[in-house]
């Protein structure tokens, strides 16, 4: 499979501190893929790496197939980035951003540009600093879009954007890559956007990589099962059950949450004798924390949610 992004024991640190520490990704081509971690796992800097605003210690990176150490200038005609504070001129009007992208970006698509623009409702005379900051993500969003990217670089974007204003962007998002085929690489705190919009979900903590899979991958990967019995369950035995993440009782009804496939887990839950097993939905937030425990990471080391 082709390679939007791939790094290879990609390092860089800070007086002396590991912000990112010989990490291996691999984003494939047309995917919208999610990188989530906690404050301060690497996030940002991996993505600063792979726009060339900071340089590696050790390891490379490679940016649809150019090494982010060598590339020229051709790779960022073909990678729009947001960053989770658009850098713009303050006293610019909208149509002057626009203007300007435009002398910058030799495929700049101006029609593009201005379905972009009227769909987000952006006003055109308002200067940068009187705009709100979800209009001024928006206005990155539109810039980026416009230079027609095969790659789009994304940190933080919906960070305190409202609701409204998200889902939005969220929507155009989704639209661009099944429309133009665009691969989109992004970080986020917020898992209920990753669950709307990504198909692959990586997480890293410390500068290091905990797992990457494919949403699906990730949700065969942990199961929440009621188990209710007609006599007096085992719980001894339900406790010692591999994998075992959560365990809650009420009476002779046990719910587990578990990671492993269905099918190694079964024969395991037959040897209980269970009267009834249903499996209850799991909501992409509440696999995240599981799979987080299950490595041995707690909870509260994380912030998920909105």
């Amino acid at each position: 499979m082709e390679q939007a992004i791939e790094t290879k024991a990609l390092s860089k640190s800070f007086d002396g501190l590991p912000a990112v520490d010989k990490l291996y990704l691999s984003v494939p081509v047309g995917s919208i893929f999610g990188l989530i971690g906690p404050n301060g796992a690497g996030k940002s800097t991996l993505i600063q790496m792979l726009t060339g605003i900071i340089r590696p210690d050790s390891g490379d990176g490679f940016i649809l197939g150019q090494s982010i150490r060598k590339r020229d200038g051709s790779i960022r005609n073909r990678v729009g980035y947001v960053p989770d504070v658009p850098v713009m001129y303050p006293g610019f009007t909208v149509t002057e951003m626009y203007r300007l992208g435009s002398k910058l970006y030799p495929f700049w698509d101006w029609e593009r540009c201005r379905d972009l623009h009227q769909g987000f409702q952006l006003p055109e005379g308002q200067r940068i600093r009187n705009l709100s900051r979800g209009q001024k993500v928006q206005v990155a969003l539109v810039m980026a879009l416009a230079l027609r990217p095969q790659l789009l670089l994304l940190d933080e974007p919906t960070a305190g954007l409202d609701p409204v204003v998200r889902r939005a962007f969220l929507q155009t998002i989704i639209e661009e890559v099944a429309g133009q085929g665009t691969t989109v690489f992004y970080s986020s705190h917020n898992l209920n956007d990753l669950e709307q919009s990504a198909d692959h979900i990586a997480a890293i903590y410390r500068g290091r990589m905990l797992f990457s899979h494919t949403l699906d991958e990730l949700k065969e990967s942990v199961h929440r099962l009621q188990l209710i019995f007609t006599g007096e369950p085992q719980e001894d035995v339900i406790k010692a059950l591999p994998g075992l993440i959560e365990y809650q009782q009420s009476g002779r009804v046990i719910t587990i949450t578990i990671t492993g496939h269905l099918d190694s887990i079964s024969p395991r839950l037959v040897e209980i004798e269970p009267e009834l097993v249903k499996e209850l939905n799991l909501d992409l937030e509440s696999i995240f924390v599981a799979f987080m425990k299950a490595q041995g990471y707690g909870f509260e080391r994380w912030e998920v949610g909105s």
